[in-house]
């Protein structure tokens, strides 16, 4: 094993040639009261340090009474890793499917017009309400509040989290018009019920401090049957409050 030799004879200053590269067995001591020695310990401090540390991150999901502040602990390093899908760093043990701190659970749910054209409905006036479970795989399932049954008021969706607290939804309702179909529905249709097209509805919402409580933006486009044509354009305010055994 080859080694470069720095070793000064009692710190001299080195004359020239004295900087060689020599063969040193295991049982060789280096002379010299000035050697430049790299410590074990050292190397393995730095050999088991965190892959990923990120600075000043606290975990979301914990309750606040839980989180350090400044001033209790000294300077410390919290690991930290990248996950596709978020816009930062988060805590390696950060645990976005926990229903205590997640979106994961059941909630009911309203959505409201922002009367920004072309939507037709005006601004303030509910354009659903019901009940929405998140599930933990990314899936969403929703009952209407506002659509009769035969109209199709069971849909369903996917989501996933895109920042801390915050999730993208994209949700598929199948619309049909019928006897009972009211006029802002497209109805009255049919007997039996026909089939309309279906609707999209898009979500970004944000749970608030307390975890109980989100809102965020929505559209909602509706489109024939063959979706060949966008028959409505609809998009406000989405509020949502979690539903609990208490």
């Amino acid at each position: 094993m080859f080694y470069f030799d720095f070793v000064q004879n009692s710190c001299a200053k080195p004359t020239k040639g004295e900087l060689v590269m020599n063969t040193i067995s295991p049982r060789k001591r280096v002379p010299g009261k000035c050697a430049l020695v790299l410590g074990l310990g050292t190397l393995l401090s730095i050999m088991t340090a965190p892959a990923f540390a990120g600075c000043g991150l606290d975990n979301l999901a914990k309750p606040s009474a839980q989180r350090l502040t400044p001033g209790q602990e000294g300077a410390t390093l919290i690991r930290a890793d990248y996950r596709p899908g978020f816009t930062q760093y988060t805590r390696a043990d950060y645990d976005p499917s926990a229903s205590s701190s997640g979106i994961v659970g059941l909630w009911s749910f309203s959505m409201i017009s922002d009367g920004v054209a072309p939507n037709p409905v005006p601004a303030g006036a509910t354009v659903d309400f019901g009940t929405v479970q998140w599930h933990v795989d990314g899936t969403e399932l929703m009952v209407s509040g506002g659509r009769a049954p035969s109209t199709g008021d069971v849909c369903m969706g996917v989501w996933r989290q895109i920042h801390p607290f915050t999730y993208k939804l994209k949700h598929l309702a199948l619309a049909w018009v019928s006897t009972d179909t009211p006029p802002s529905m497209g109805g009255p249709g049919p007997s039996p019920a026909q089939f309309l097209g279906p609707a999209i509805i898009r979500e970004v919402v944000t749970l608030d401090k307390s975890r109980d409580r989100y809102q965020g933006k929505f559209t909602l486009d509706q489109y024939n049957a063959d979706q060949s044509k966008l028959l409505t354009h609809v998009s406000g305010t989405v509020i949502g409050t979690r539903v609990t055994v208490d």
